[in-house]
């Protein structure tokens, strides 16, 4: 009996357990979401960094747009304090981030 509870124990111990994200508008790593709230530009050397901020959000969530693919979103510059959508593939590295890189990703809301 000790054998079989321990085999069922060691099995329910390999699954892998997700956490839950800590916004309602975003859900596990790899997935797809798309996240709605105020953007804040900043562009850098590696390329350019949405930061979205909205009521409920907790955590930081970030469009990355890499370097050499800013041309090809054109209303960068009509995003800052403006409502906007980011829709993409959530990779989890201390905050959410959606690498953006097609500008049907990004879009003004309102």
């Amino acid at each position: 009996m000790h054998l079989k509870l321990a085999a069922v124990m060691l099995t329910l111990s390999c699954f892998p357990s997700i956490a839950q994200p800590s916004s309602p508008h975003l859900t596990a790593q790899g997935s797809v979401a798309v996240v709605r709230g105020v953007a804040h530009v900043q562009k850098g050397a590696q390329g350019t960094r949405i930061n979205i901020t909205a009521p409920g959000i907790t955590r930081l969530i970030v469009g990355f747009i890499p370097f050499g693919n800013e041309p090809t979103f054109r209303n960068i510059s009509e995003i800052e304090g403006r409502t906007v959508a980011i829709t993409g593939t959530v990779v989890i590295d201390g905050h959410y981030t959606i690498v953006l890189s097609d500008p049907d990703q990004l879009a003004i809301v309102g």
